[in-house]
């Protein structure tokens, strides 16, 4: 290992080292006032960390992309240690976070679960799911961020195909069905092991295309997993019941997005129209017609973010018959046309 990336990891940093001392201080049963006037130290300068017990004092319960991601940075991916002997506080967040233990354990707390992670597991923790995390000894536990906005276009293929990892991420954009995490045991592997300390390492010294590098890592980290290690896959507890072959439908859908009909998508699953419609309502709260647009917009999405194609030939390629109907749909939905969209993702026509 990099001697740098070493340090990085095991030594204690700045914020470590005061929540250390603050865990010793609650442990006496003594205040965060008393630590910061024992040590003599500026109160501006300790308000800025997690501060749980102090009027006041820093404690985000809501954290948005713009915490991580800097708007000039075209990075989709952000990887973090997390700080040992943070105070706890539950917090959510507009991101997919992933912890992955490197050693050692930690506790996870996920709306009202408890949930004991060791080394080599994940956690993929989906957008607006309350949870904490507790790690007050020396284990190192990584956090891997996954900006929400750009996010389908990170996972372009691994969305339109059919297993643990795809259904976790559908059922979280499309339906109500919201899996609040999902677990994924590596059993130590080696391999993951050094994939992510490589992910690490290339954020850290943030060199040209590092962003690029990123996204790629992330998907071959999220393949190997698949590859190795689907058996070991569990979600929460929190998916429906009756989904059904719902996860199977909507992989269908994204894969067929410029043709499928209610009737064609019935007859490949063998269906009546009646279930099939019933099924998705239930499932998204949205009607066949409803799912087949937000899925066909946000590809026109992803075509106009990253392709020089035409407006008129984005609007044919995912099922548009008429642009100016497409335009017209796409403004009302987004605010602005798609060549407004486009330019402000700094691309030309």
């Amino acid at each position: 290992m990099d001697e740098n990336l070493r340090a990085f990891l095991y030594d204690y940093n700045e914020d470590e080292r005061l929540y250390l001392d603050y865990y010793k201080y609650t442990k006496a049963g003594r205040t965060y006032a008393e630590l910061i006037e024992d040590m003599g130290g500026d109160y501006n300068y300790y308000i800025k960390r997690i501060t749980p017990d102090k009027e006041g004092g820093f404690l985000p319960t809501v954290i948005s992309d713009t915490n991580f991601f800097c708007g000039q940075d075209s990075n989709n991916i952000v990887i973090t240690k997390h700080n040992r002997y943070t105070p706890v506080f539950e917090h959510e967040h507009q991101l997919f976070e992933m912890i992955y233990v490197l050693e050692g354990s930690c506790l996870q707390h996920i709306n009202h679960t408890d949930i004991t992670l060791t080394e080599g597991q994940f956690c993929l923790v989906a957008p607006n799911s309350v949870h904490s995390i507790s790690v007050f000894d020396d284990s190192i536990i990584l956090n891997i961020l996954i900006r929400q906005s750009t996010f389908e276009d990170i996972f372009y293929n691994l969305l339109r195909q059919t297993n643990a990892i795809s259904t976790f991420f559908n059922n979280n954009l499309y339906t109500n069905n919201k899996n609040t995490y999902l677990l994924i045991d590596s059993n130590k592997d080696p391999y993951i092991r050094e994939h992510v300390l490589g992910m690490l390492q290339e954020y850290n010294e943030r060199q040209k295309y590092y962003g690029d590098v990123l996204s790629g890592s992330i998907m071959v980290l999220f393949a190997k997993l698949l590859q190795g290690y689907e058996q070991n896959i569990t979600f929460s507890a929190t998916i429906a019941k009756d989904s059904g072959n719902f996860p199977n439908i909507l992989t269908y859908i994204s894969n067929n997005y410029r043709t499928v009909s209610l009737q064609s998508l019935a007859e490949h699953f063998h269906f009546s129209q009646g279930y099939c419609s019933r099924l998705i309502k239930n499932n998204t709260g949205k009607s066949f017609t409803e799912l087949l647009q937000n899925i066909r917009f946000k590809m026109a999405m992803f075509f106009l973010s990253n392709t020089n194609k035409s407006v008129a030939q984005i609007s044919n390629d995912i099922g548009f018959k008429n642009v100016e109907h497409f335009n017209r749909l796409f403004k009302k939905k987004q605010g602005m046309t798609p060549g407004e969209y486009r330019k402000s993702n700094n691309l030309a026509l």
